[in-house]
């Protein structure tokens, strides 16, 4: 976000009676479906459901590395585990694991390596994602652009070199996740320079450059002297468009780096990039929003897309009750923008129960019991069974101290007690460990409505539209 074990037998996706501590087979993508993962060697399906992990008891951002507790993490695990969950996702960062640039820092390694131990016990698998800076910003990172600028892109991929290098022998590791909800700069020294070369090698003249966007010769400035667009909306702009394609590019040679630097050393682990759900233009706040990743161009380097969703289209569900049925329609139709043809998991999703928020970092949340969270959150299972293969709650457990929605989206209160939602959620991992569900199209009437993606990224206005018009298709008797 923007940002278990039963003594003798653990219930995960590769069969009911795994053996805890037994060896943990690789994890790789099933060429044969798109609703289910498949362990290497036996090919026996797995379908990954858990959780986001970081300690509740690390402050806020969560200080996981640097205050560490093997005790307190085996016990969560434990929880975990015993649920019927067999996959948590956990940030790496900068500062505890890459204090030097481009090197890999070996007291966070040390650390990770204790963790996936822990979890082949409980027969869970990791996703490593990051580097990130939820435990500060080293003085060498401050004030740079960690998709632009060349110093950093190597950085970034010898790190990952080092990183994969060290555990490419690891079953314990389902994928890595090259970052948490990435999103390309608007305008950075780094971007005003790699734009006038992107646009140098795509029309090789102003003339050609005037011509393309429909503008008089004399309104354009010459190559090299090309200034960024405005980031407010210019529906059907084609100066704006070409800048969302360029941050594209951007985003899009950041993953072919780290991917390319990560299969150099290591090619048992697939690799994902856990986007927000501001790579889909279906809803953008506004026009910067848009992450910049061409999804469908990604998976040329990727293994299987993620994709985060929380229900943020108005009203929602908190609002009333009809927040939910307008968050399922949105819901469906950002999957279906993001799916690509290989396999697609969401990430991050979740919703809140027990509490609220009011006026921190921009949530206003309204007071609602704990059941509150079930609702939405068994809708969203609901509409992407048979459309994805993944499923992780965000968080573990509720986060006293948290600022955003971490404060109520656990699993497990603060004080570790399983909450309705936990309970729903871990019957339907164990239900979803039995047997992966077949394919399921998307409803009828979300695809008969066009949606014109281009339009969308020069005005968020369009995907408003667009969703108002879906909402009107679903209401329609079929």
């Amino acid at each position: 976000m923007r940002h278990i074990v039963v003594p003798a037998l653990v219930i995960s996706s590769f069969g009911l009676n795994a053996t805890v501590g037994a060896d943990l087979p690789f994890i790789e993508v099933d060429p044969t479906m798109t609703t289910a993962f498949r362990e290497r060697g036996t090919h026996k399906p797995f379908v990954s459901v858990g959780v986001n992990y970081f300690d509740p008891e690390t402050g806020w951002a969560p200080k996981v590395w640097q205050q560490f507790d093997e005790h307190r993490v085996r016990e969560h695990l434990r929880l975990i585990a015993e649920q019927g969950f067999n996959t948590i996702r956990v940030f790496v960062t900068v500062v505890s694991f890459e204090r030097e640039a481009g090197k890999l820092t070996a007291e966070g390694a040390d650390k990770f390596a204790r963790l996936l131990d822990i979890c082949r016990e409980h027969a869970i698998y990791v996703i490593p994602t990051g580097p990130e800076l939820w435990e500060g910003t080293p003085e060498w990172y401050k004030g740079r652009d960690r998709f632009a600028d060349d110093g950093m892109l190597e950085a970034e991929a010898s790190w990952w070199r080092e990183f994969a290098g060290r555990f490419t022998d690891n079953p314990v590791i389902f994928a890595y996740d090259l970052a948490n909800e990435p999103m390309v700069a608007w305008n950075t020294p780094a971007m005003h320079k790699k734009w006038n070369a992107w646009l140098e090698a795509k029309y090789g003249s102003a003339e050609k450059m005037a011509a393309a966007w429909k503008l008089p010769a004399e309104k354009v400035k010459p190559l090299g002297n090309v200034s960024i667009p405005p980031n407010t909306p210019a529906r059907g702009d084609l100066k704006l468009l070409d800048y969302q394609r360029f941050r594209e590019h951007i985003g899009g040679e950041w993953v072919r780096r780290m991917t390319q630097a990560i299969r150099s050393v290591d090619t048992n682990h697939m690799i994902t990039v856990g986007h927000i759900q501001w790579a889909s233009p279906v809803m953008l706040p506004s026009v910067w929003h848009y992450a910049g990743f061409d999804l469908e161009a990604e998976t040329q380097y990727t293994d299987f897309t993620t994709v985060h969703f929380y229900p943020l289209d108005y009203p929602r569900p908190c609002d009333s009750p009809e927040g939910v049925p307008a968050n399922a329609i949105y819901l469906q139709a950002l999957l279906k923008d993001c799916s690509m043809g290989e396999p697609l998991t969401i990430g991050e999703f979740n919703w809140y129960g027990g509490g609220g928020l009011q006026g921190q970092a921009g949530w206003e949340l309204p007071e609602k019991p704990v059941e509150h969270q079930v609702e939405w959150c068994a809708t969203l299972l609901d509409v992407s069974r048979g459309r994805v293969c993944g499923w992780l709650n965000w968080g573990f457990a509720d986060t006293p101290t948290a600022r955003d929605i971490s404060r109520w989206s656990g699993c497990w209160t603060t004080d570790l007690q399983l909450k309705p939602w936990g309970r729903a959620f871990g019957a339907f991992a164990r239900e979803s460990a039995r047997q992966p569900l077949p394919a399921r199209p998307f409803d009828p009437w979300l695809t008969g409505v066009p949606f014109d993606r281009d339009l969308a990224l020069t005005d968020p206005a369009v995907g408003n539209e667009y969703r108002q018009q879906l909402r009107a298709a679903a209401a329609q008797p079929h």
